[in-house]
């Protein structure tokens, strides 16, 4: 019987021994947390204000690379304006060029045939003169012939101017 009151004791507890313990945890508790809970919660703080700086400046650099993208997409379609503006600038100075080209060979072909008229007109001019000259030449050769030769008759005469034209042939 004498071993079941001591059970009791130890359950049972004392209030100087409950007031002690308050103590001491009061006092423990003060001391841990001046030199451990301020520093925890100092580099708590510290720690959520670079998470919300870093936050913040995931966001800016997102709509930094937004507004990029959008400028990007702009000079492209500038780029593309541009292209297409040189692209067709070209294709109006090629067709022009070839249209240049195209008429100085018409006027150099319309000038070539020009000259090429004015030395055959020249040259059957030239021709025609030279036909002239021959033609006066041969007949005042005939007419010498004729009198110089002593006919006495028209058929003679007639004959031997046959006989002339015959021999040019």
């Amino acid at each position: 019987m004498y071993l079941l009151p001591l059970a009791f004791d130890v359950i049972k507890p004392d209030p100087g021994l409950l007031v002690w313990t308050t103590i001491i945890f009061l006092l423990v508790y003060f001391f841990v947390g001046r030199s451990a809970f301020k520093p925890i919660q100092t580099a708590l703080r510290k720690r959520n204000e670079e998470i919300q700086d870093s936050i913040d400046e995931a966001k800016r650099v997102q709509a930094e690379m937004a507004q990029l993208k959008a400028d990007n997409q702009q000079l492209l379609a500038e780029a593309r304006e541009e292209r297409t503006r040189i692209v067709s600038e070209a294709e109006k100075q090629a067709k022009q060029m070839v249209e240049e080209a195209k008429n100085e060979a018409k006027a150099a072909a319309q000038k070539v045939a020009a000259d090429a008229k004015r030395d055959i007109e020249n040259m059957r001019k030239s021709a025609m003169v030279d036909l002239k000259k021959e033609v006066g030449t041969m007949a005042i050769e005939i007419a010498e012939k004729v009198l110089q030769k002593e006919l006495k008759s028209d058929a003679n005469q007639t004959a031997y101017v046959k006989e002339l034209v015959n021999n040019l042939n």
